[in-house]
């Protein structure tokens, strides 16, 4: 890789995959054998209850095998002595890890592995635009099931198992085999996205400061949404469903500025709605109001004030913001529209709507200790400041010095790594220690339409957002709904179907979804 290139689109030069459930469609013959292997040892001692998909996604997915097997047994609460090389039999762990390998590998014999053609897709895609994909996996049968499927040949570099164990690196959810992965490519993490289906790999790529961390939720129903928190709360920045997802409908990787320009006009706008009646979703800070260096003084422009005022009065509006409810409410100063305070935890609304999500009701004693700890924590750096709410503490880096910047990363993590009720999430120049509960801005969408009359009439639903944060709005509406983003100026990889330059656009494109009947 020439490394003097400027890097491509979304700020990356690479990108590294796992394996198993995001390039080879192996996770239910790997789930097979697992639970082979489980039931029949829970079987001979009398245990009871199975091995099910719940177990697998928890304790084996995407870990080392003998991690795997003592991650089961510790969950069961049963010891095993670890057994030595060789051992094939089901009374130790080395020996429940050879008889899953052995069931594997002769699943392999016998089958042709398939594969995901949403992330041959995203790779042709990556490809075309200058973009070096790696592969990574914490299995030792890597290779041949990358064999099996056909598609070795597209990756650059792989570390697989074997090679992780001869360099001495540690498997996910350490970030060693990735970063060599990256470094492999000839790209540093801050530019190398990684795809990864497992919680303990996103969690990998959080700690390894990659750029960009994609969650692969392959779960249908309602596991969806319950593993599209658990890759968030790992550390995906965005989750996705499909790898299409993060393709332009021409090819190429979707990217704020590679987005189509959002229609501005009446007439442009009702040909992408279809005429049908909307619902509007808008982020505050960077989409309504412009990005200020200091947070505090993030005023709503009259003229925006203006439009909104206009459209609330003639379809249904919610402000879904990071900032705190009452002090969004504020600074926006309109009645009879919805507000989501605490991204998306503490809502009200018109007739005295109000709702609390149960878990982050329950975060509030840990945050109360949190905040005074990570005051403490980056009070020795210049520029970082604390900024203290109801539903989480947030830590805004604008002013702090590029070399600053890790150390403001390590503190929050710190923090949150001994709150386990808290985790950090990352968004424009501010870190955020949130409740590890299932909700977000997406999920504070989806109760808002089917719980208010925001859904009445079944509205096309239009959320206008610029954060990281904004991308679950943007996965929950894809399929469903219009995600426009601000763009801005840094390019990242988003889910948004169409972009703005700035936030005087937003308000016209407010203007655009304005009824005129």
């Amino acid at each position: 890789m020439d490394d003097t290139a400027p890097p491509g689109p979304g700020g990356l030069r690479a990108a590294i995959f796992d394996t198993d459930g995001v390039i080879t469609d192996t996770a239910e013959a790997h789930f097979r054998a697992w639970k082979a292997v489980f039931d029949t040892f829970l079987r001979s001692r009398g245990a009871p209850g199975e091995f099910t998909r719940a177990d697998y996604l928890a304790q084996v997915d995407g870990v080392p095998r003998l991690d795997g097997v003592r991650g089961f047994l510790a969950g069961r609460g049963i010891t095993l002595p670890e057994g030595a090389e060789g051992d094939d039999g089901l009374d130790t762990v080395r020996g429940l890890a050879t008889v899953k390998n052995q069931r594997f590998t002769d699943w392999l014999a016998e089958n042709r592995v398939p594969v995901f053609e949403d992330t041959l897709a995203l790779i042709a895609a990556l490809t075309s635009d200058g973009i070096a994909v790696g592969v990574f996996s914490s299995s030792r049968n890597a290779p041949a099931v990358l064999d099996s499927a056909g598609v070795r040949g597209l990756f650059g570099a792989m570390v697989d198992g074997q090679l992780a164990a001869e360099l001495g690196l540690e498997p996910k959810p350490a970030p060693g085999p990735l970063i060599e992965c990256a470094r492999r490519l000839g790209a540093a993490p801050a530019e190398t996205a990684v795809f990864e289906d497992a919680t303990s790999g996103t969690q990998a790529g959080a700690a390894g400061r990659f750029g960009l961390v994609v969650g692969v939720n392959r779960q249908t129903g309602a596991a969806r949404a319950r593993q599209h928190h658990a890759l968030r709360a790992a550390g995906a920045d965005i989750v996705a469903h499909d790898m299409r997802q993060l393709v332009l409908p021409g090819g190429g990787l979707r990217s704020l500025a590679r987005l189509p320009a959002a229609p501005r006009r009446h007439g442009a706008m009702r040909a992408v709605t279809g005429g049908r009646p909307v619902a509007v979703f808008l982020d505050y800070d960077g989409t309504l109001s412009p990005i200020v260096t200091d947070y505090r003084k993030a005023g709503l422009p009259a003229p925006t004030r203006a439009a909104l005022a206009a459209l609330a009065a003639r379809v249904p509006v919610a402000i879904i913001s990071g900032r705190d409810r009452a002090d969004v409410a504020s600074r926006v100063g309109l009645d009879d529209i919805y507000y989501a305070g605490s991204h998306g935890f503490d809502i009200a609304g018109p007739g005295g709507l109000t709702e609390t999500p149960e878990a982050g009701a329950a975060a509030l004693a840990a945050i109360a200790t949190a905040g005074p700890a990570l005051e403490a924590a980056v009070a020795a750096i210049p520029g970082a400041r604390v900024e203290p709410k109801k539903f989480s503490i947030a830590v805004h880096y604008r002013e702090v010095a590029p070399d600053d910047v890790p150390a403001v990363e390590a503190a929050a993590d710190d923090v949150a790594a001994v709150h386990p009720a808290l985790r950090a999430g990352r968004g424009k120049k501010v870190i955020e220690l949130q409740p590890r509960a299932d909700w977000d801005k997406g999920r504070a969408v989806a109760w808002l339409l089917h719980n208010t009359p925001m859904g009445a009439g079944a509205p096309l639903p239009v959320y206008l957002g610029d954060d990281l944060t904004d991308e679950d709005a943007f996965a929950a509406l894809s399929g469903i709904g219009l995600g426009v983003a601000v763009q801005g100026a840094e390019d990242r990889v988003t889910l948004a179907d169409f972009g703005v330059p700035d936030t005087d656009a937003v308000r016209e494109v407010l203007a655009a979804l304005t009824p005129r009947d």
